[in-house]
């Protein structure tokens, strides 16, 4: 029911992160706001994005009546480039079955299992863990000169319900991770891993195995699910993004995140469902709390600004400004999302602001208008010391209230409701 989805264009690598949905039953609240998403996505046009990203836990109970829900989603939007992965729900009761089942009909001819001989538990004491041919769901997917490497944190696991849910790669996922984060670094491309949860939620050893690779390798982005909060952690390198959950939501508005990588670097900001066209996202400078270089100007003090406007209806205007001086006017390049322009930045500038106006803003309100606004990176770059705890959340920037991050964790994974 799918096609395969081609590499991207040249305009910024752009996705959208649509959270863990824990789908339960017909006309459940986040059923419909499932729904509401993917028809809110469609209305912005094929080539606006490279893909829709589903970070596991699409089924809370890992049933088969729970994937029917999603796939009758997908069926509704057959055109729509979506690419997922499994969660720790869709193995709610030690088995896959169902998620096998589901992405066999489904996904399988974008990226089909790989099935790998993984050691068991011991089943009993003194009994040698015997091997089983195990489906696991990683996959590879270029887009542009973006290598997106999508991992299965779940297939591997030992633990089931009531006895303890864990994450692991398996032997053979973890040396396919290195080999392609290692040959992405050879070809020049930017790496950004798509997975589960945080590397240091792995079991431990793969846990440092994984962190120390994104960082020695320079990793650009680690996306995830799991949290069920926004999050964004960075550690001078690498840049952790967590999406809020669609389901057993407690962190605010459901929406949706965008998140791109311009010229190798990270930008990312949540978009409410309830919130009207248009939606701006600044591409090009980076935000200090991303970069990874120093702020590029040319000869004469300008910088590039690059900015992707989702939108069902083409803008009315979209413009940028400096520490709220004069606007500039942003050209729309050759993809149709993309407004450019090129802007003083004079020495001691701080804040960069882009809006976008929708053709059917009244002329006031907040409705129909949108703005984002960074921080951009100094001329000067230092590079950072190798995190004390790798692959995990020590690195959050906290609240980002911009980017729609609260920072206050309000998850079940962390300091939520048990769910």
């Amino acid at each position: 029911m799918s096609t395969p989805i081609p590499d991207g264009p040249s305009r910024p690598f752009l996705f959208l992160h649509v959270g863990d949905q824990h789908l339960t039953v017909r006309g459940a609240r986040n059923h419909a706001d499932l729904a509401a998403i993917f028809d809110q996505i469609a209305g912005f046009g094929r080539d606006a994005f490279d893909f829709v990203y589903l970070p596991g836990d699409i089924a809370e109970n890992g049933a088969g009546e729970e994937y029917a829900l999603i796939a009758e989603i997908l069926r509704a939007h057959p055109t729509l480039p979506v690419l997922l992965i499994p969660g720790d729900h869709d193995r709610q009761y030690g088995a896959m079955d169902a998620f096998g089942e589901f992405h066999t009909a489904v996904m399988a001819e974008r990226h089909p299992p790989v099935v790998n001989a993984l050691l068991q538990p011991p089943a009993a004491p003194n009994r040698e863990p015997e091997r089983k041919l195990i489906p696991q769901y990683y996959f590879r997917h270029d887009a542009g000169a973006v290598r997106c490497l999508f991992l299965d944190m779940i297939s591997a696991g030992y633990g089931q319900k009531g006895m303890g849910l864990d994450f692991r790669l398996g032997p053979d996922q973890l040396a396919w991770l290195g080999d392609e984060v290692s040959q992405a670094a050879r070809e020049g491309k930017t790496c950004a891993v798509f997975m589960h949860t945080y590397p240091d939620d792995l079991e431990k050893k793969e846990a440092e195995d994984v962190a120390g690779l994104f960082w020695t390798q320079g990793v650009r982005l680690a996306e995830m699910g799991h949290t069920h909060y926004n999050e964004l952690a960075h550690d001078g390198r690498t840049t952790y993004a967590s999406g809020r959950s669609v389901g057993q939501n407690e962190d605010g508005s459901v929406g949706y995140a965008a998140g791109a990588i311009d010229d190798g670097e990270v930008s990312w900001r949540f978009r409410p469902l309830d919130r009207t066209a248009p939606f701006v996202l600044i591409t090009a400078p980076a935000d200090r709390r991303l970069a990874t270089r120093a702020l590029r100007a040319d000869a004469s003090g300008r910088i590039a600004v690059r900015a992707v406007v989702l939108s069902d209806a083409t803008p009315a205007r979209c413009r940028c400004r400096v520490d709220r001086g004069p606007w500039h006017a942003m050209d729309r390049a050759a993809e149709g999302s993309v407004y450019e322009a090129r802007v003083p930045w004079p020495p001691g500038a701080r804040l960069l602001e882009v809006e976008a106006t929708d053709p059917r803003w009244p002329g006031y309100g907040p409705d129909h208008i949108d703005h984002d606004v960074i921080e951009p990176a100094d001329r000067i770059f230092l590079t950072p010391d190798r995190p004390d705890k790798p692959g995990s959340d020590a690195c959050s920037l906290g609240a980002w209230l911009e980017k729609g991050v609260r920072g206050d964790q309000l998850g079940p994974n962390r300091a939520g409701r048990d769910w």
